[in-house]
């Protein structure tokens, strides 16, 4: 739970979003903290068999770019997508 604390902190400074896989069992925990404890949204994908992909965001905006964005980005386009989506600049994608 430590890192999905980081990333809320992260996300509530000022990344657009972020991302990591948690287990199915912990998804109760997961959205108490992002929701309750600090605030922000979250959105869940299948990763699989017990594993959820789980998104913390604060702007609403933000989930329709979540659900655009690839699972295996191949173009420069997904990338710089993802990268932004990441909070990286420019230079840093």
């Amino acid at each position: 739970m430590t890192k999905i604390q980081v990333y809320c902190y992260m996300v509530q400074r000022g990344k657009p979003a972020a991302m990591l896989p948690i287990q199915e069992k912990l998804l109760g925990k997961a959205i108490t903290l992002v929701v309750k404890d600090h605030s922000l949204n979250y959105h869940i994908g299948q990763l699989c068999k017990g594993w959820i992909t789980f998104w913390i965001y604060k702007q609403p905006h933000i989930l329709e770019v979540i659900k655009t964005v690839p699972d295996k980005p191949e173009t420069i386009f997904d990338h710089w997508v993802l990268g932004k989506l990441f909070g990286y600049d420019e230079v840093a994608i």
